[in-house]
């Protein structure tokens, strides 16, 4: 019997080759650090880390959801930051990351 776990896996992005990767990687730091700065700047840390905790089984939904709505969100948001968000978003350990920056960032302001 097929689980959604399995679908999932299936449809996570191929191994891809170093330079790409290295590439894509950079790409996912600078959004990652872009998310949290926003988040920061707006005082939402409390908030957004409830909200990303409590939604962390779901989050390869919300990122299909993202790339979805893609097409809408980019009137508000540029495509490539669209994107960068459904990937960390359907990463785990991207989103550890952004969970992680957020609270630096934090600790960062509160100083």
């Amino acid at each position: 019997m097929e689980t959604i776990s399995h679908l999932r896996d299936f449809l996570r992005a191929r191994p891809q080759a170093g330079a790409d990767r290295a590439q894509q990687e950079a790409r996912r730091n600078e959004a990652i650090d872009k998310l949290a700065r926003g988040i920061v700047a707006r005082r939402l840390e409390a908030p957004a880390l409830l909200f990303l905790e409590l939604h962390r089984p779901i989050g390869f939904l919300f990122s299909q959801a993202a790339l979805f709505a893609r097409p809408f969100l980019s009137v508000f948001l540029p495509t490539r930051d669209v994107e960068a968000a459904a990937e960390i978003l359907d990463d785990p350990e991207a989103f550890d990351r952004l969970l992680s920056r957020i609270a630096e960032l934090s600790a960062e302001e509160s100083r």
